[in-house]
Protein backbone atom coordinates (compact mmCIF):
# COMPACT_ATOMS: atom_id res chain seq x y z
CA UNK A 1 0.00 0.00 0.00
CA UNK A 2 1.20 3.49 -0.82
CA UNK A 3 1.46 5.98 2.04
CA UNK A 4 2.44 9.62 2.34
CA UNK A 5 4.26 10.79 5.47
CA UNK A 6 4.44 14.48 6.32
CA UNK A 7 6.59 15.37 9.33
CA UNK A 8 7.54 18.59 11.09
CA UNK A 9 10.97 18.32 12.73
CA UNK A 10 12.36 20.70 15.33
CA UNK A 11 15.12 23.16 14.50
CA UNK A 12 17.76 23.47 17.22
CA UNK A 13 20.21 25.80 15.48
CA UNK A 14 18.36 28.15 13.08
CA UNK A 15 21.47 29.39 11.27
CA UNK A 16 23.51 26.20 11.00
CA UNK A 17 22.39 22.80 9.72
CA UNK A 18 18.66 23.35 10.22
CA UNK A 19 17.77 20.30 8.11
CA UNK A 20 20.25 17.97 9.83
CA UNK A 21 17.70 16.44 12.22
CA UNK A 22 15.14 16.06 9.41
CA UNK A 23 17.75 14.24 7.32
CA UNK A 24 18.61 11.90 10.20
CA UNK A 25 14.92 11.20 10.84
CA UNK A 26 14.19 10.51 7.15
CA UNK A 27 17.18 8.14 7.06
CA UNK A 28 15.95 6.29 10.15
CA UNK A 29 12.42 5.90 8.79
CA UNK A 30 13.67 4.94 5.32
CA UNK A 31 15.89 2.25 6.81
CA UNK A 32 12.96 0.91 8.82
CA UNK A 33 10.80 0.72 5.68
CA UNK A 34 13.48 -1.00 3.59
CA UNK A 35 14.37 -3.51 6.32
CA UNK A 36 10.70 -4.57 6.43
CA UNK A 37 10.45 -5.15 2.66
CA UNK A 38 9.04 -1.75 1.80
CA UNK A 39 10.00 0.77 -0.87
CA UNK A 40 10.73 4.47 -0.41
CA UNK A 41 9.50 6.19 -3.57
CA UNK A 42 10.30 9.82 -2.91
CA UNK A 43 11.57 12.18 -0.22
CA UNK A 44 10.81 15.87 -0.69
CA UNK A 45 12.19 18.52 1.65
CA UNK A 46 9.57 21.26 2.09
CA UNK A 47 11.83 23.71 3.88
CA UNK A 48 11.75 25.74 7.05
CA UNK A 49 8.41 27.21 8.11
CA UNK A 50 7.24 29.40 10.94
CA UNK A 51 4.51 27.68 12.91
CA UNK A 52 1.14 29.50 13.22
CA UNK A 53 1.36 29.23 17.00
CA UNK A 54 3.87 28.04 19.56
CA UNK A 55 3.70 24.24 19.84
CA UNK A 56 4.84 22.49 23.01
CA UNK A 57 6.13 18.93 22.91
CA UNK A 58 8.21 17.19 25.59
CA UNK A 59 8.41 20.41 27.62
CA UNK A 60 10.00 22.29 24.71
CA UNK A 61 8.40 25.20 22.89
CA UNK A 62 8.73 25.37 19.12
CA UNK A 63 7.95 28.32 16.86
CA UNK A 64 9.59 27.05 13.66
CA UNK A 65 10.03 23.65 12.05
CA UNK A 66 11.55 21.91 9.05
CA UNK A 67 9.01 19.92 7.01
CA UNK A 68 9.55 16.97 4.72
CA UNK A 69 7.33 14.59 2.76
CA UNK A 70 8.01 10.92 2.09
CA UNK A 71 6.13 8.59 -0.28
CA UNK A 72 6.59 4.92 0.56
CA UNK A 73 5.09 1.48 0.03
CA UNK A 74 4.80 -0.79 3.05
CA UNK A 75 2.51 -3.17 4.85
CA UNK A 76 0.03 -2.06 7.51
CA UNK A 77 2.09 -3.31 10.51
CA UNK A 78 5.16 -1.39 9.27
CA UNK A 79 3.09 1.77 8.89
CA UNK A 80 1.84 1.50 12.46
CA UNK A 81 5.41 0.82 13.66
CA UNK A 82 6.54 4.03 11.92
CA UNK A 83 3.79 6.01 13.66
CA UNK A 84 4.84 4.62 17.05
CA UNK A 85 8.46 5.53 16.34
CA UNK A 86 7.50 9.06 15.29
CA UNK A 87 5.41 9.62 18.42
CA UNK A 88 8.29 8.60 20.68
CA UNK A 89 10.98 10.57 18.83
CA UNK A 90 11.71 13.92 20.55
CA UNK A 91 12.83 15.50 17.24
CA UNK A 92 9.35 15.24 15.71
CA UNK A 93 6.90 18.04 16.50
CA UNK A 94 4.00 16.70 14.42
CA UNK A 95 3.58 13.92 11.87
CA UNK A 96 0.86 12.40 9.78
CA UNK A 97 0.59 9.33 7.54
CA UNK A 98 -2.07 9.22 4.84
CA UNK A 99 -2.95 6.29 2.57
CA UNK A 100 -2.82 7.21 -1.14
CA UNK A 101 -5.46 5.73 -3.43
CA UNK A 102 -3.71 3.96 -6.32
CA UNK A 103 -6.65 2.15 -7.92
CA UNK A 104 -6.80 4.26 -11.09
CA UNK A 105 -3.15 5.18 -11.65
CA UNK A 106 0.11 3.33 -11.27
CA UNK A 107 2.43 6.35 -10.92
CA UNK A 108 0.80 8.19 -8.03
CA UNK A 109 1.79 11.74 -7.16
CA UNK A 110 2.16 13.27 -3.74
CA UNK A 111 -0.47 15.70 -2.47
CA UNK A 112 1.87 18.63 -3.12
CA UNK A 113 2.43 17.61 -6.74
CA UNK A 114 -1.32 17.17 -7.26
CA UNK A 115 -2.04 20.63 -5.84
CA UNK A 116 0.54 22.15 -8.20
CA UNK A 117 -1.09 20.43 -11.17
CA UNK A 118 1.89 18.24 -12.12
Amino acid sequence: MLYELIAMVRILQPKHQMQQEAKELATTIGRMIIENRGVVRKIMPMGKTMLPRVITKDQERHFQAFKFLMLFDSSIPVQSQILRTLRKDPRVIRSSIVKINTEKELASLSSIEKSQGL
